[in-house]
């Protein structure tokens, strides 16, 4: 997640190169076909209005794109707040007798929260809390199609172990409903590709926008023209990659929902509701983002 401080200059012009070599490219091609084409001549109100129609098209792109990210960043709140919930409800409800085992399911969550987290970003189970379960347990998960789902499956059995009246164990199986509901509400974010025509035809029209307004501002000096569309197409191209970062909100760049970070607070919360002695640190920011 972009943290509220100034963006470093590299990032910007590594987001939209591509684009603006285009640009480059586009704008030479332009000055030299005016030597051997007479283009009509295009008053400048019909470019603009034509940059007035593109730019409500890209700020409502922006607007769904943001609705994503949002949703995400929602939905691992709830994973937050009932991962609190799950944890506190084992500690009050369990007999003193069932300690050791409400320790297991309450660390044994900290591995779920991060196998979620892993197999969102689509990276190696490698680190998924294996301090916290056994290496046969750890050995298990990792080698499982999804590791989450086979962990609610032994979270669920050791629940219905634990010494609890009917009215405990449904108030904590509802939890888990919940944790799981929000792992597939997760999935489905990551597995729904944003239709790619909607983004083609808004990369099509802002290119020929500037082929409008090249032909607009064709009387204006050749280098005076190279400046002015790269200065208006930066803006176009810059906001239109911004979206696109947006609308995958766990794809491993600084724009993601900082799930890293909130599984680390989840651990945190965990071992100190278990009263460990031994806490991790919350993650810190890497330069301008968090993961």
């Amino acid at each position: 997640m972009i943290l509220a401080h100034k963006l470093p200059l590299k990032f910007l012009l590594r987001s939209a190169r591509r684009d603006m070599f285009f640009v480059t490219i586009f704008t030479i091609i332009a000055l030299i076909a005016h030597y051997f084409v007479e283009f009509p001549s295009i008053p400048i109100a019909i470019s603009a209005l034509l940059g007035t129609a593109i730019s409500l098209i890209l700020s409502f792109r922006l607007a769904q794109s943001y609705d994503r990210w949002w949703e995400a960043r929602t939905i691992w709140g709830a994973v937050v707040n009932d991962s609190r919930s799950l944890v506190l409800q084992l500690l009050n409800y369990s007999k003193s007798s069932d300690r050791s085992k409400v320790e297991t399911m309450a660390k044994r969550h900290i591995v779920w929260v991060d196998a979620v987290a892993l197999m969102l970003r689509e990276r190696p189970l490698e680190n998924m809390g294996k301090q916290y379960i056994s290496d046969e347990e750890y050995q298990t998960y990792k080698q499982a199609f999804h590791a989450p789902l086979l962990i609610t499956q032994e979270q669920i059995a050791s629940l219905n172990a634990l010494d609890l009246n009917s009215y405990e164990k449904m108030q904590i199986d509802s939890t888990f409903v919940r944790l799981v509901s929000s792992m597939g509400q997760a999935e489905r974010i990551k597995n729904t590709v944003f239709p790619s025509e909607y983004q083609r035809y808004l990369h099509l029209s802002i290119y020929l926008f500037l082929g409008f307004i090249s032909i607009s501002l064709a009387n204006l000096g050749h280098h005076w023209e190279i400046v002015l569309l790269m200065l208006i197409a930066a803006p176009f191209f810059l906001l239109e990659k911004a979206a696109e970062h947006l609308q995958d909100p766990f794809e491993n760049r600084p724009t993601d929902v900082p799930i890293s970070a909130i599984s680390r607070n989840i651990e945190i919360n965990i071992l100190t509701l278990l009263q460990e002695k031994e806490i991790p640190n919350p993650l810190e920011p890497e330069d301008y983002y968090i993961d």
